[in-house]
């Protein structure tokens, strides 16, 4: 009780402060999950990746924080002004971390500085999104050929291996695309379905 009656006898100052503080660094993480869906961080990782979010946050709208602060200590503040920069702060800004990031990530894999940020064979694949054909090996022996367009879907991790392919084919013994399966709406196949799966070039 004693915590949340020193939270609400706060200033208004000191409570913009605080969550200037520690939502960008929420949002951000927010962000980051909505760009690559996969593993996350939980408990204590995923309190230092907000807070990281957060300090950077505010060593670059410092300026805007602290706007803010005379604004809100101010006899009349403005607070159409004060709006504006808690959106900037708190929204605007938060959620350009994580494509910044991604991108210099990705640059760095590139140039060949970082490793990717797939943590699979599978992911690095279909994160790249292209058309493909596709020849599942099932367990059992058989054959499955398809299209994996742009309706289809492929799980990432921690649960890759799951596919949604969006229209089957027929696939005769030396893996050659006889025809289309009339009135086929696709399938979908689990890692425990199948042994391997053949990538050709949508050609």
């Amino acid at each position: 009780m004693d915590d949340i009656a020193k939270i609400v006898a706060l200033t208004l100052p000191q409570f913009a402060a605080l969550v200037a503080l520690f939502l960008p660094g929420f949002v951000s993480i927010k962000v980051d999950r909505l760009m690559q869906p996969g593993k996350r961080a939980t408990g204590a990782d995923f309190l230092v990746d907000a807070l990281a979010y957060s300090l950077l946050n505010a060593a670059v709208f410092a300026w805007a924080i602290q706007r803010v602060s005379q604004e809100l200590r101010g006899a009349a503040p403005n607070y159409a002004l004060v709006w504006v920069l808690g959106v900037l702060i708190c929204v605007v800004g938060p959620s350009l971390w994580p494509p910044i990031f991604r991108g210099l990530q990705r640059l760095g894999t590139r140039l060949r500085v970082l490793m990717p940020p797939q943590l699979v064979a599978w992911d690095s694949f279909f994160s790249r999104r292209q058309p493909c054909w596709v020849i599942v090996h099932l367990k059992n022996g058989r054959l499955v050929g398809g299209y994996f367009g742009r309706e289809s879907f492929a799980s990432v991790e921690p649960d890759s291996g799951h596919i949604y392919i969006e229209a089957l084919w027929k696939v005769d013994r030396n893996g050659r695309f006889t025809s289309e399966v009339a009135g086929s709406k696709g399938a979908v196949f689990r890692p425990q379905d199948y042994d391997w799966i053949e990538f050709f070039h949508d050609e």
